[in-house]
């Protein structure tokens, strides 16, 4: 697992994103080139009030951007664990 690093998540179409932080289940840092970013990664949010937790489990849709290379990454979310599963768009 990486160290926490911030990442930007898009709920529902939103225009700004929010930043939170996530720890990356990895063995290396994420790739700083587009072509090499993976097509999958998982991980888990971490300091995540209720609020904040009920608000990405009720988004109809969720998109990050894990890093500086702006890949749009698609994630699903468990509440429980605040772990997600994030598939390249």
């Amino acid at each position: 697992m990486l160290a926490p690093q911030n990442v930007s998540i898009f709920l529902n179409n939103a225009l700004k994103p929010t930043s939170v932080p996530v720890e990356i289940e990895a063995d290396n840092p994420l790739p700083e080139a587009i072509r090499d970013m993976p097509d999958q990664v998982a991980g888990r949010f971490v300091e995540l009030d209720a609020s904040a937790t009920h608000e990405i489990e009720a988004a109809w849709k969720r998109v990050m951007i894990l890093n500086s290379t702006q890949v749009l990454y698609t994630f699903s979310f468990d509440g429980q664990s605040k772990r997600f599963t994030a598939q390249k768009r």
